[in-house]
């Protein structure tokens, strides 16, 4: 009875899911619950980026602060008659951003995890419900997961296309000689 009770054991732990990926999804978790609480909107702003460099990678992180650059010079050079080169949400597909997320499978790949991430949005004034994926890139830095990258799967026609940095990467390219 002993050995089935340790066999049923052995069994379990296997079934567990690891130590990293519990991590990983603790890091997903707080970088979305930041992201709910901050209603983000745009390149935040830079204490909003303080705030969010608990869950994000040092590269990510050094591309929003660039972007925020970026977004100052254009709105200089335009006087502020301009809107932002980034408007609406810049973390998911949908341009009013997402009120709750799930997230779903991850996979590991080396130093990186990518995770799939359900999101929804409620219309006010209709209630209607919108649901995506999108996909959540996590590295490991140091001793900690951090996120690195978003790839927007939504299908609409006014949004994101591709990944959160190459957007950034672009607004930061678009930024040092804007046209007026």
């Amino acid at each position: 009875m002993l050995l089935i009770a340790a066999a049923f054991l052995l069994i379990l732990a296997d079934c567990s899911p690891s130590s990293d990926e519990r991590q990983v999804k603790n890091t997903v978790s707080a970088f979305y619950d930041l992201y709910l609480k901050l209603h983000l909107s745009g390149v935040p702003a830079k204490a909003q980026q303080e705030q969010l460099k608990k869950a994000i990678s040092a590269g990510l992180a050094d591309l929003l602060e660039k972007a925020s650059v970026a977004e100052e010079n254009y709105a200089k050079a335009t006087k502020g008659k301009s809107p932002p080169m980034i408007e609406g949400d810049l973390f998911t597909s949908l341009f009013e951003g997402a009120e709750s997320y799930e997230v779903l499978e991850c996979k590991s790949e080396k130093d990186s995890v990518e995770c799939t991430v359900e999101l929804t949005h409620v219309e006010e004034r209709d209630k209607s419900r919108v649901t995506w994926k999108d996909r959540i890139f996590v590295v490991r830095e140091q001793s900690r997961w951090a996120v690195d990258d978003i790839e927007f799967l939504g299908d609409w026609q006014f949004m994101h296309k591709g990944r959160l940095k190459d957007i950034l990467r672009q607004v930061i390219e678009e930024g040092k000689s804007p046209t007026v």
